[in-house]
Order: structure tokens, then sequence, then C-alpha cells
């Protein structure tokens, strides 16, 4: 699921009871950090800082008689002004983007419900003279994280419908890159995570 300029993107599917308890395992691929609840349990956060964007296997059991709950946080890496990158000659939007694959079938799609936390730069920023040339006037709209929103039992009704993308346009599958020496981004090492 990927929403332009969103900085941080909540997900919440609700699904009918199963009959049968399970390990569930899933692979969540979030640009660029995430938070994963089930049935409002926290199961796994993102095991990198922020950069680069990756995709996590994740596990955890089913009882096989409650309702499931899939709940993600996905965040996507931006500053105060709803730019990435700003620390080069080219700042860009933010392009957050979130997809999900659970062995029991359930994946991300517009079947989920979702809610903006912060956005950035809002379009009276952007009338103010907001750009990539001028961050200084660029705004970003809190929306409020709304309390225990991963919970089984929290009301997702006034939620928008998500957008679904391609998981190409997601960036599925791609290698993130970066350059320390143009000054772009922070380079992490999934193995030494320097």
């Amino acid at each position: 699921m990927g929403v332009r300029q969103v900085l941080n993107l909540l997900g919440a599917a609700l699904l009918g009871t199963s009959v049968q308890a399970a390990t569930i395992t899933g692979t969540i691929y979030c640009d660029n950090t995430f938070e994963f609840y089930f049935n409002g349990v926290l199961i796994a956060s993102d095991p990198l800082a922020f950069t680069p964007h990756n995709a996590v296997s994740v596990f955890f059991e089913y009882d096989g008689v409650s309702d499931k709950t899939y709940a993600i946080m996905c965040q996507d890496y931006a500053s105060d002004s709803g730019y990435e990158y700003t620390g080069t000659n080219s700042p860009q939007l933010g392009d957050g983007a979130l997809i999900a694959e659970f062995s029991d079938g359930t994946t991300t799609s517009s079947a989920w419900k979702s809610y903006v936390v912060t956005h950035g730069p809002t379009a009276a920023s952007e009338t103010a003279g907001c750009s990539a040339s001028n961050l200084a006037a660029c705004v970003v709209e809190d929306n409020g994280e709304p309390t225990e929103w991963y919970s089984s039992s929290y009301d997702d009704s006034t939620w928008a419908t998500s957008t679904e993308y391609t998981s190409s346009e997601a960036g599925w599958g791609r290698t993130p890159s970066w350059s320390s020496s143009d000054g772009c981004c922070q380079p992490t090492s999934p193995v030494t995570k320097s």
C-alpha cells in the first residue's frame, strides 16, 4: 500500500473467524520502517533503523478461535518539511509504501482501512511557496495517532479505504541504494547496523 505524501501510515484489516490454531508466517515490506500488531499484540518492529527499506519475515501464533486483526504502522523517511533527502541538492517528497503477505492468505489491499497520522507539505504551504528549494515554507499536518488503533476492539469505521498500487510502483523487490559521499541518506548495513 502506498500513498503519496505520507509520513506515517496505519493500516488494519479485520477478518472472520477460523477454526484451527496455527503458526502464521508473513513478509512485510515498508518504505521505510514499521511496527506490526496482531490482535493487539506487538509482533515485530522493523529491525533496521529507517534506511534502507526492506522486506522482513514475521511469524506468530494464532489461537484458531478469535477474529484476526492485522494492524501495521508504516512510516516513510521524511523531515519536518515533508521532504526526504533534505541534506542533498535534490530533496524529494516521500512516497511511503506498504506490502504485507501472510501464510493464511491475508494480504494488504484496497480492502484494508488506512489512517494518515502526518503528511505534508500541506497544499496551503505549497501555495505559500513551499518547494524543494524553499523547505522553510513547508508545513506538515499532524492528525495525531489514535489511542490503541492496533487493538481488536478499535473502531476504524471512519478510516479511509487504502489505496492499492502494484508491487513495482511500491518498490517491492528493488535493491535500495544510497551514497554517503553526496550526503544522501544514512547508510545502514543489515549486518553491522551502522
